[in-house]
């Protein structure tokens, strides 16, 4: 059987997850408009704070916003409450399943 805390947490994670994509795929910057054969500049200017921080267009993580990364920091935690739950109900399955055999 399984549990209303895995559920939840699949479908919190999976909504978390598709909210996150469907931010990014609207969001342009100048390492997203070029095709993955053109010429993209090796780097962008990113605010952070105060200032402005160069990072290459290879690191997607800190071109995001702080609030983006909060999310994602928090649908990671939700996967991870998933699988440790997936884990436990399977356990609790096999369990029921031996006992019923024996």
């Amino acid at each position: 059987m399984i549990s209303r805390v895995t559920i939840f947490s699949l479908l919190l994670g999976l909504t978390l997850g598709a909210g996150i994509y469907a931010w990014s795929q609207s969001e342009r910057d100048d390492c997203t408009n070029y095709p993955a054969d053109g010429n993209a500049p090796p780097s962008e200017y990113v605010v952070s704070g105060t200032r402005q921080i160069v990072v290459p267009c290879s690191d997607w993580w800190m071109r995001q916003p702080f609030a983006v990364q909060v999310l994602c920091l928090l649908d990671a935690a939700v996967g991870v409450l998933f699988l440790v739950n997936t884990l436990q109900d399977t356990r609790g399955w096999l369990a029921m399943r031996r006992a019923r055999r024996a």
